[in-house]
């Protein structure tokens, strides 16, 4: 499924991040990137409004400003392996 912004991107995200229970979602943005945020604690919005996403990876993350947020879709739970 997919999210589009019709309302404020900051509302959206804290509404998906607050959720119980949690579900995993890629944050979608106007340069292509696609973050995946597999939980809550992998993104932070600060009280100015930006957008701060840390990934799985020690070094991996991201900063962006809310125009720049296209969509979100739900992430696909990883399969594991038998």
């Amino acid at each position: 499924m997919r999210y589009d912004f019709i309302m404020d991107p900051i509302a959206m995200l804290r509404e998906l991040l607050a959720a119980a229970p949690f579900k995993p979602f890629v944050l979608c943005l106007s340069d292509g990137r696609k973050l995946p945020v597999r939980h809550p604690d992998f993104l932070t919005l600060s009280p100015k409004g930006r957008i701060i996403w840390e990934g799985e990876a020690d070094d991996e993350f991201a900063m962006a400003m809310p125009y720049h947020v296209t969509g979100v879709e739900h992430l696909r739970r990883r399969r594991r392996a038998a």
